[in-house]
């Protein structure tokens, strides 16, 4: 048992047949053509929150806003047009590199046009800033109005072990792109240009480019975005390469000299130039949210979470194709939504209540769950913990789960206990330098205190082991992922999802029929915001 652990026994819970119908046709059709990709603000989402009401409604659930099964999220989108090459100037030789193929960018500031010109460039290694870590790549350098270039990831990827300043081969906070561009602005960048690495940034330029293309959701703000840099992007490492070459640096040296502690920026002597149109749009986009009511304490809640958008249209497949279905990420976890609704209330109502949560805009940085979470429809001291699911694997059973953020939370004991039934065991996830934990909707409500658990079907299949499992993922990232076809397929084998939703339904159940409050362990990051919050309920 964990310090701090509860020894309240956890309930006895016997999970039911859920709904494979419910799965395959959600799933089927919210990843046609007609969802147009699901993207926030379109027919899409239209399509999209009706059905998932619709079936909520007919689970047995009860709106979970009042009389309304919603809750606006505030979204502006900006897409970029008329991108102009992104020029370089002052180095050996003028160079200049295509939007799409060799560098992406977008802003956050709501102006009708963005035009970086002749902005002086500045190598920043990983971008960060932790005083509590004692590091600062932004050590006695002026970046005000001008283009940073940081690499993605953060300063011990690569290691073997989870020891280190930034936590080894673990991913922190910092070194996601969303920090990456946060910090920029803060230092009075004007641009920021991110360079895109596979190994460490977890996916292909396909990604990038797919992802960064068409238009781009944020929050909406007072100020307009005013505050933030007035373009963001990524650019292929071997134009970096190319760049870094014409300032008269090798980037390979210069990589490794940012892995170091007192790392000093340095300045390229080039200068970059970009400019673009913006078309703007303000909307109201949506969560959904159906609450099943507890019947001895209705006051107390365990939430689940699954985002039901996704990119929209993107770029084309080679066969024309450029609606991005999203069939796995997450047709399939919304899907789960509504199957896992459906038990719980054939079940009957259980001593907690349960929120069921599908949110939007996740795929542009967490936005919908982030919404939630600041302006929740429940008190945040009074939500017990939740699960989180996003996008679940069609590669049949395995012998294992894979927890996003093992060891963080004592509802690895509930997790634990879910799978003793089949014998199965937890994992750790075996690539932490991806930064899944930083990457999906339990991390909006993390950071404010509430345990939540992030798991996944395993890789160790029952049939190929893991090299057959490690195959289809590396298959899936590579060619479906955040692309054209991640499309339903009436050939998936659905048994290991139907065995996963079994433990997602048992872990939330005990959660709702314990008395117990689990906490994050003792020295995790998100221990003392749920202490403070739980401390004033």
């Amino acid at each position: 048992m964990s310090e701090g652990e509860s020894s309240i026994p956890l309930p006895e819970v016997s999970a039911p047949e859920l709904s494979v119908d419910t799965m395959t046709s959600i799933t089927e059709e919210l990843s046609s053509d007609a969802y147009e990709g699901r993207a926030p603000g379109t027919a899409g989402e239209e399509k999209t929150i009706k059905l998932i009401s619709e079936r909520f409604a007919a689970a047995g659930l009860e709106p979970g806003n009042g009389d309304s099964w919603y809750q606006d999220v505030p979204l502006v989108s900006i897409e970029a047009e008329k991108v102009t090459p992104l020029a370089i100037t002052g180095g050996s030789e003028d160079m200049s590199f295509a939007y799409g193929p060799e560098m992406v960018v977008t802003s956050y500031q709501e102006q009708d046009s963005i035009e970086i010109a002749d902005s002086e460039m500045v190598f920043v290694g990983y971008g960060i800033n932790a005083p509590e870590r004692g590091w600062n790549d932004y050590d006695g350098v002026d970046v005000k109005g001008k283009t940073v270039v940081i690499l993605v990831n953060d300063p011990d990827f690569g290691t073997e072990s989870l020891e280190g300043e930034f936590g080894g081969r673990a991913m922190t906070y910092y070194g996601r792109w969303t920090y990456k561009y946060e910090e920029a602005a803060r230092q009075g960048a004007a641009a920021a240009l991110i360079i895109h690495d596979t190994a460490p940034a977890a996916y292909g330029w396909n990604v990038v480019e797919s992802s960064w293309s068409g238009p781009q959701f944020y929050a909406q703000t007072a100020n307009g975005g005013s505050d933030q840099t007035k373009a963001n992007g990524w650019i292929q490492k071997s134009v970096a390469e190319k760049i870094f070459a014409s300032a008269g640096q090798d980037l390979a040296e210069q990589m490794a000299a940012a892995r170091e502690k007192g790392f000093k920026a340095v300045p390229l002597n080039t200068k970059a130039s970009v400019s673009f149109d913006n078309a703007i749009g303000k909307m109201d986009s949506k969560n959904v949210i159906g609450l099943l009511k507890g019947k001895t304490r209705p006051d107390e809640y365990v939430v689940y979470t699954a985002h039901w958008d996704h990119l929209g249209r993107c770029k084309p497949a080679p066969d024309g194709d450029d609606i991005c279905n999203g069939a796995v990420d997450n047709a399939t976890g919304t899907a789960a939504l509504v199957a896992l609704a459906e038990a719980h209330a054939k079940a009957g109502a259980a001593d907690r209540s349960i929120i069921f949560l599908a949110v939007t805009a996740e795929e542009s940085g967490l936005l919908g769950s982030e919404y939630y979470a600041a302006n929740p429809i429940y008190p945040l001291s009074q939500t017990v913990g939740g699960v989180n699911m996003d996008a679940f694997g069609m590669a049949g059973p395995a012998k294992n789960v894979v927890v996003v953020g093992k060891g963080k939370s004592q509802l690895d004991r509930y997790l634990e206990g879910a799978l003793t039934v089949d014998g199965r065991v937890a994992e750790a996830e075996p690539t932490p330098e991806k930064g899944f934990y930083y990457r999906s909707d339990h991390f909006s409500f993390a950071k404010l205190g509430v345990p939540m658990i992030y798991f996944e079907g395993g890789e160790d299949l029952i049939e190929g082991g893991r090299e057959a499992g490690e195959a289809l993922s590396k298959d899936y990232t590579e060619n479906r992922y955040h692309g054209p076809k991640d499309e339903y397929d009436p050939n998936w084998n659905w048994d290991g999802v139907m065995g996963d939703l079994k433990v997602y339904y048992t872990v939330a159940r005990m959660l709702a029929m314990t008395e117990d409050w689990p906490n994050w362990n003792e020295g995790d990051e998100f221990r003392e915001a749920r202490d403070k919050s739980r401390a004033g309920n």
